[in-house]
C-alpha cells in the first residue's frame, strides 16, 4: 500500500530576476530626495555656525565654503544612507518602493549576505560625484556627467545589468515583485 507523499516545504530562498533600468532609476530618484533634504539641512546649519564664527572673528566671504560644505554633507549622508540600508536590509527606501533588492553577484540571483565593506564601497562610489556638485561651477558639470554615467551604466552592461558601483561591490540589483 502506498501513502500519498506530503509536499516538502522548502525554506530555500527564491531565485530573483535581475532588475530592469526603469525601477532602478525610480528607486534612485526617491533615494536622492531622501538624502538631499537632510544633507542640505546639515549644510545649512554648519554654514550658519561658520557664518557666526567668522563674523565674530572679523568676517570673510562664505560663498565657496558653503558649496564645499553642501557637497561634503551630501556625499557623507548619501554614502552612509546607502551603506547602512544595503548592509542591514539589502535595500534602500527607494528600492523598497520600486520592488528591488541588492544581492551578491556570486549568489546568481539568490539573496545572500553582503560584506559591510562592499556596501560601504558601493555607497561611496555611487554618491562620489556629489563631492564635486557644489564646489565650483565647472566641477558641477563634471559631477552631473559622473552621475549620468553611473545611472545609465546598467543599460548597456551585460549580462548582469550592473552599475559601476555594483561592479566594485560585487553586487546585482534584483526584482522582488
Amino acid at each position: 500500500m502506498s501513502y500519498p507523499q506530503a509536499h516538502p516545504v522548502s525554506s530555500a530562498p527564491e531565485r530573483l530576476p535581475l532588475a530592469s533600468w526603469g525601477p532602478r532609476a525610480l528607486g534612485r530618484l526617491v533615494d536622492t530626495v531622501v538624502v538631499a533634504l537632510p544633507a542640505f539641512l546639515v549644510a545649512a546649519l554648519l554654514g550658519l555656525m561658520m557664518t557666526g564664527m567668522l563674523a565674530l572673528a572679523g568676517g570673510r566671504d562664505l560663498s565657496s565654503s558653503f558649496g564645499i560644505l553642501t557637497s561634503v554633507a551630501a556625499f557623507l549622508t548619501g554614502a552612509a544612507y546607502e551603506a547602512v540600508c544595503i548592509t542591514r536590509w539589502r535595500m534602500t527606501l527607494g528600492m523598497r518602493l520600486a520592488g528591488l533588492r541588492v544581492g551578491p553577484l556570486a549568489g546568481a540571483g539568490y539573496p545572500g549576505p553582503l560584506p559591510v565593506m562592499a556596501s560601504a564601497a558601493r555607497g561611496a562610489l555611487l554618491w562620489g560625484p556629489v563631492i564635486f556638485a557644489f564646489s565650483a561651477p565647472a566641477m558641477g558639470a563634471l559631477a552631473l556627467l559622473g552621475a549620468v554615467l553611473f545611472g545609465l551604466w546598467p543599460l548597456w552592461d551585460r549580462p548582469n545589468r550592473q552599475g559601476l558601483h555594483d561592479k566594485v561591490a560585487g553586487t546585482v540589483v534584483l526584482t522582488v515583485r
